[in-house]
């Protein structure tokens, strides 16, 4: 299970850090995106193997939440609800090795 913990501390955010991982076949990315003074955190999750680059947008899922702490929070929150009601999708996740490069 995805732990707030395994998750980069707020503050990494402010210096416009970006954090992605993997917790079975679900890929994610958080980030700080807009401009100052209104920063917003945005979470982005889909299916593995491949990195965010590589995946078509309509295949990524994205949600923006608070630039705060508690926006933190909401956003781990946030990526375990993904995880649970779309297990079926990240268990039929393939390996690198089977994948079949998405076309542009």
């Amino acid at each position: 299970m995805l732990d707030e913990n395994e998750i980069m501390p707020f503050n990494f955010f402010a210096y416009g850090g970006k954090y992605s991982g993997q917790h079975g076949g679900m890929r994610y990315l958080i980030e700080r995106d807009g401009e100052k003074p209104d920063f917003i955190l945005r979470g982005n999750v889909w299916q593995g193997p491949y990195a965010s680059c590589s995946v078509p947008k309509e295949k990524i899922s994205s949600k923006e939440f608070d630039y705060s702490e508690e926006g933190r929070l909401e956003l781990i929150d946030w990526l375990k609800d993904q995880y649970d009601t779309r297990l079926e999708e990240w268990d039929s996740a393939p390996s690198i090795l089977e994948a079949e490069p998405y076309k542009h």
